[in-house]
This record gives structure tokens, sequence and C-alpha cells, in this order.
């Protein structure tokens, strides 16, 4: 009995067609985007909010075959002993079918966040849910070398908080990946 079921199976599986194995989805090309191409390199410069004046630095590169751009983040807040660094780590696509903006933060305050926006022209708008509550943010290209980006939301402390960044190129990247 054993034996037949076994011969049975063996015949069973022999005869199907297995459509996920008989074709590996073909890989998605590497993201073209050119506003995503101008941000990688090295950003320096600061953000002017309603919880002060802070000195920030970005590093902006592609990573994941060509699929995602991965930003390293760093702010400042203060000035010597009192002085408190930020920093953060995120992660912006396309959606390949909808070509809607995607993005992932992680930062040193414990906030993990998550966005969703779209782009017009120079300039991408981004939804974030997640950390202290929604923000939304802006990234705009207002020159070759130069960044504006804006925010709304909820600070640390709970508080309503708005603020600009004003980034300069300090270093252009070559095209490529850092790291797969």
């Amino acid at each position: 009995m054993k034996k037949t079921m076994v011969i049975s199976f063996v015949i069973l599986l022999t005869s199907m067609e297995f459509p996920l194995f008989a074709q590996a989805p073909a890989p998605l090309a590497p993201l073209q985007d050119d506003l995503y191409n101008w941000m990688v390199g090295e950003w320096e410069g600061s953000t002017e909010s309603s919880m002060g004046k802070f000195a920030d630095e970005m590093k902006v590169d592609w990573d994941l075959e060509h699929q995602f751009l991965d930003f390293r983040y760093k702010q400042k807040m203060g000035e010597g002993d009192k002085a408190m660094v930020y920093k953060g780590k995120g992660m912006m696509t396309v959606h390949p079918q909808t070509k809607e903006c995607l993005g992932y933060w992680f930062g040193s305050f414990r906030d993990i966040s998550t966005g969703k926006g779209t782009r017009t022209g120079n300039k991408i708008t981004m939804t974030w849910e997640g950390g202290a509550g929604p923000e939304t943010r802006t990234m705009e290209k207002v020159a070759d070398d130069k960044m504006v980006m804006t925010f709304k939301g909820v600070g640390p402390d709970g508080k309503e908080m708005s603020g600009t960044t004003t980034l300069m190129r300090k270093v252009k990247k070559e095209k490529g990946d850092k790291k797969s």
C-alpha cells in the first residue's frame, strides 16, 4: 500500500507542470530617474526650524543593484558640551507600477518611518508616518549644487514643528552601486 502511494505520488508530480519553476521572473532594470541620479553625492548645510538652527551632512548613494537610493544623515544640534547629534539612514525608490515615491527611515531617536509621495518636476513631496507623528517633507533641486528640503510635522517633544534645510553639494559621486 505504501509503495503504491509513493509510486502514484511520483507519477502525479512528474506529470504536472510547475509554472513557478518553469521561468523565474525577470529582474527589474536599474532605476533610471534624473532627479535621483542628481541626489547622489555628499551634501552639507544647515536647517532652520522652530526648534533652532542645526548643522547638517548627508551622503546619498545607489544601493541594491541600483533599485534604491541610500541616505545617511547627520544633524548636529547645539554647540560644545551641550551639542546633541541625530543620525538617520533611509532608502527611497519608485514603485515600478504606480511610480509613487516610497521611503523608509530609521533614526537615532529610535524613530522608524515610512513615506509615500509624488515627484513633480524637480521636487519630491512625501508624507511620512511613524516617529512622533505624520510629517510632510519636500526635497527640491533648486540648482545643480543646491538642494532645499522643507518639513512640517510633530517634533520629538510632541509639538508642531516646521523648517527648511538648505544643502550644498560637497562631492559628486560616480554613478554605480556602493554595495549589493
